[in-house]
């Protein structure tokens, strides 16, 4: 546990001592991109059908509503924009990122480009949005793995935006977190590097991803699922290493969340796991991991005072709209 701990806090040490090696590189170079926060909630969000607990109860009754986990990246020189996810509430996450950015008179393409992590209905059912009985959008491309592009090419309702040329697959290249397959970088902007890598998840229809997207100034992790940090060593350091900022996997807080369900289908690391594994970096450069995709139940998406304890111990909860200039 000790030495885990050691070689994550070594991995950010070293990014920020490389920094200063180079004179202050990062420091001084000028962001191309920023990254937005667009959602922070599981799958289902806030309010979640058929949920009769407080959270949702309230929510109802208040018009409080937290939508799927998702970002959304701006070019700071073109305007061009980027959704990491098709989230079921893709109009009302477009619809922000567009107010965020000034961006208008999209109709056809109001977005640049998705890149999606995996098929979990959270993640890339909004695609259907993008079909003629909405926005009918022409030739969107699409990132994602070849099983995932795979899935889309071969089962409709997908099929049918394939077929249609509303949105265009590219199939991207994934690394794996245990070093035995190096990732093959992609820019779906000019200037944005994008690394995929490879997580364990439930992966009945597609396999899952955590991206890198690397900019001039940072770079940032968004892995939004994964079952498990120690299903192999060195996985959590592999996809810490070189990150500015980070985007984590937070469904749980401690895993009590879901009486009358087995935990064990559908698995995630308790946000309580990953601040003890994690202590040290909370610890020395607090606000480096940030806590995303939060199941409903979740009490750290419903309880500010525990929020704020999260907080000082350096693991800050995601907030919608806060930005990152990469």
């Amino acid at each position: 546990m000790n030495l885990l701990i050691a070689i994550v806090l070594a991995v950010f040490s070293f990014s920020s001592q490389s920094e200063q090696a180079n004179g202050g590189t990062a420091d001084s170079a000028s962001p191309r991109f920023e990254v937005i926060v667009l959602g922070r909630a599981q799958d289902g969000g806030l309010p979640h059908l058929g949920c009769t607990r407080s959270c949702c109860i309230n929510a109802r009754k208040t018009g409080r509503l937290e939508t799927p986990a998702c970002l959304g990246v701006r070019d700071l020189e073109t305007g061009r924009l980027l959704l990491l996810e098709a989230t079921p509430r893709i109009e009302h996450q477009v619809g922000l990122l567009h107010e965020l950015t000034g961006s208008s008179g999209k109709p056809r393409k109001p977005v640049d480009g998705i890149l999606l992590t995996h098929a979990h209905i959270g993640h890339y059912a909004g695609l259907i949005q993008l079909g003629r009985e909405v926005a009918s959008t022409k030739a969107t491309p699409v990132w994602a793995t070849p099983r995932l592009c795979d899935f889309l090419r071969t089962n409709g309702p997908w099929s049918q935006l394939v077929e249609l040329n509303q949105i265009e697959l590219n199939e991207i290249a994934p690394g794996t977190t245990d070093g035995v397959t190096t990732p093959q970088p992609f820019e779906p902007l000019p200037g944005l590097r994008v690394e995929a890598f490879r997580v364990p998840h439930r992966d009945e229809f597609s396999d899952t991803v955590a991206y890198k997207l690397r900019g001039p100034l940072k770079t940032v992790l968004f892995c939004p699922d994964v079952d498990r940090w120690d299903a192999h060593d060195g996985l959590l350091e592999k996809l810490l290493e070189g990150v500015d900022v980070a985007y984590v996997d937070a469904t749980f807080y401690d895993g009590r969340e879901l009486p009358g369900r087995n935990i064990l289908e559908v698995p995630h690391p308790p946000m309580i796991r990953t601040m003890e594994l994690l202590e040290a970096v909370g610890r020395e450069t607090p606000g480096r991991v940030r806590f995303i995709h939060l199941n409903h139940t979740n009490p750290a998406l419903n309880d500010q005072d525990l929020q704020d304890t999260i907080r000082a111990r350096g693991f800050p909860v995601a907030e919608v709209g806060e930005r990152i200039a990469i």
